[in-house]
């Protein structure tokens, strides 16, 4: 059959075509999201606005600190931690405050959102600059490995998020594996707030019961409860509540600072709390296991470390050999490129020995 030349014209462009839609296809990226949602890059991610501290950390562990443009005030808040923040880089004044005006003019590739942030708003906004917006929770405990990967995929950083997942994963599994029928011990863990806890649904739940102890607020249902109350994150507490359940170990969450907080700072909440109404017969008080832990601590690393050191303080015997200071360090150090102070925490036992 003889073709004629619009014909042969007509094949050759389709080889062309197929030449230049090939690379294309093979470099698209895909991942689905908290909000159920499938996202498409074309190619890597080289600009991102992140909100949310825990999701700063895994970019700049994944990606490094050059992927991030824009951050919420939660990281603006402590530059000691983020040395190489720059002027103009502030995006909002937190999760659930997008400053769009500012987003935009960063000119990101995607903004990233954890799922208790303002991400239905910012899809809304954004669409028209065709700016992607993601959500991805790093404060969620139970996704971590599945955030890391995410994050791996997005910034064409795969062999890095691999690497960040395996230290996780170490120290998860041996959580796991040592406390394996050990019964739970009850913990009270106290936000900065007098009298406020946490309940399931929340990262610190699940850190709590990863260290084999017992949440004794891990019954309530948030469903169930006056909004006035409080959230999952930061519940208020019956006082009466807390005597009840007479916990074996007692943990008060500092307020998040990168530089170690002083000595003094932590003795006020010590006397503090041995001078609430019946809390000197608490087993915990009496024993001085009562420890003042700071967020960067109770939150590294998905919160892994916190509950690594929570478990040496609940079952010592079991965690004899491990030293979550370590752990600590090299989270700071290799993960996130920033010297390791010292030990994030102290306790109402040492209090007394200097009184």
């Amino acid at each position: 059959m003889k073709v004629s030349n619009w014909q042969k014209s007509a094949f050759a462009m389709s080889l062309v075509g197929l030449v230049w839609s090939t690379p294309a296809l093979a470099e698209q990226i895909s991942i689905t999201d908290d909000s159920g949602r499938t996202i498409t890059f074309d190619e890597p991610v080289n600009r991102a606005v992140v909100f949310n501290r825990y999701n700063a950390e895994f970019v700049r562990a994944v990606a490094g600190m050059d992927a991030i443009v824009g951050v919420d005030s939660w990281v603006t808040r402590d530059p000691t931690y983020w040395p190489n923040l720059k002027d103009g880089m502030l995006a909002g004044e937190g999760q659930r405050e997008p400053n769009y005006e500012a987003i935009v003019a960063l000119e990101p590739d995607v903004v990233i959102f954890p799922r208790n942030g303002a991400w239905q708003e910012a899809i809304k906004t954004l669409e028209p600059f065709d700016i992607d917006v993601v959500v991805l929770t790093g404060w969620d405990v139970l996704k971590h490995e599945t955030n890391i990967t995410a994050f791996g995929q997005m910034f064409d950083a795969s062999d890095r998020a691999e690497k960040l997942n395996a230290f996780y994963v170490r120290y998860r599994d041996m959580l796991k594996t040592r406390l394996e029928g050990v019964e739970p011990k009850p913990v009270y863990l106290e936000e900065k707030t007098e009298y406020k806890s946490v309940l399931p649904g929340s990262g610190w739940h699940d850190m709590i019961e990863a260290a084999g102890g017992r949440n004794i607020f891990g019954d309530v249902d948030i469903e169930t409860q006056p909004k006035a109350k409080g959230t999952v994150h930061n519940f208020e507490v019956d006082p009466e509540a807390i005597l009840t359940a007479d916990p074996a170990l007692i943990v008060k969450l500092q307020p998040g600072s990168y530089p170690l907080h002083t000595a003094e700072f932590s003795r006020a909440f010590f006397s503090e709390v041995q001078a609430r109404p019946g809390f000197d017969e608490l087993a915990a008080v009496q024993a001085g296991e009562v420890y003042h832990m700071n967020y960067y601590l109770a939150g590294g690393c998905s919160k892994i470390i916190g509950a690594l050191q929570i478990a040496k303080w609940l079952h010592p015997d079991l965690f004899a050999d491990v030293d979550p200071g370590a752990a600590m360090q090299e989270w700071l150090e290799v993960w996130q490129g920033v010297s390791y102070p010292g030990r994030y925490w102290t306790s109402l036992a040492e209090y007394r020995a200097v009184q």
